[in-house]
């Protein structure tokens, strides 16, 4: 299962899995849009199934922080 990392000079900071240029949201968008765990790895085959559930983890603890509104 690959970590999750964001580096200011990537992707303009986006995080995304290491050793990719895959962000989450780009996971998170095909999630949205009904594709199963199993599809989005076969359409990405730089990365494994667990590798898509360690972004929806990420997703899911970055919600779940308390929400600043500026």
């Amino acid at each position: 299962m690959r970590k999750v990392v964001s580096h200011s000079d990537v992707l303009n900071g986006k995080p995304h899995l290491v050793g990719t240029h895959i962000t989450i949201s780009s996971i998170m968008n095909k999630l949205a849009k009904r594709f199963s765990i199993k599809q989005i790895s076969h359409q990405l085959p730089q990365i494994s199934e667990e590798d898509v559930v360690s972004a929806i983890k990420f997703a899911e603890d970055a919600v779940s922080k308390p929400f600043e509104n500026n």
